[in-house]
């Protein structure tokens, strides 16, 4: 066995197992690179063109009597186009799929609300806030100590033991004091 035979041996080993390995414990983000921003550096990319080109490489070099030359040639364009072509059927599709509509707690500090349930000055209420993922209701509690009436427009101030803080929209007084 030569070495560009071993070559594409190895290359094409190496991406089952990662295809193996990321079908048994799921997508590994070892080799990923969100910093970069770059879409040749994603995983996907890097191992079917590697794959493809162990496995054009061996089945060119094994059935055909090309010139090492022109099959390591051959072979790496295979491994592009086929990295070029997993690039716009799985990365770029599946990166536009990847918005998720659940939010954490944390991403509701500064949306607006709707007091549902009258919150005491010292207790708890409901607040119903809209979202992208739909509407959802809260338990709230007055960040200044004050009573904030059914009805009433609110801003989650912050968010603590799942529970959203929040004091009064300032635009709804400007509202009460021309009524």
């Amino acid at each position: 066995m030569g070495v560009l035979e071993t070559i594409y041996i190895v290359c094409l080993a190496c991406g089952v197992l990662y295809a193996l390995a990321v079908l048994l414990f799921g997508h590994a983000d070892w080799m990923s690179h969100h910093h970069a921003h770059l879409p040749v550096l994603q995983p996907i990319l890097l191992v079917s063109g590697a794959t493809a080109f162990g496995a054009a490489g061996y089945l060119l070099g094994r059935f055909t009597s090309l010139s090492d030359l022109v099959v390591v040639g051959l072979a790496v364009l295979i491994g592009i186009g086929l990295a070029v072509a997993s690039y716009f059927l799985w990365v770029q599709p599946m990166s536009r799929a990847e918005n998720s509509t659940g939010y954490t707690m944390s991403q509701l500090v500064g949306k607006l609300g709707e007091v549902c349930t009258t919150i005491p000055a010292n207790g708890l209420g409901e607040v119903l806030v809209k979202m992208v993922s739909g509407t959802t209701f809260h338990m709230a509690a007055s960040l200044d100590g004050e009573q904030i009436r059914q009805g009433s427009r609110v801003v989650v101030v912050e968010v603590r033991d799942h529970v959203l803080h929040v004091t009064g929209f300032p635009h709804d007084d400007a509202k009460k004091e021309e009524e």
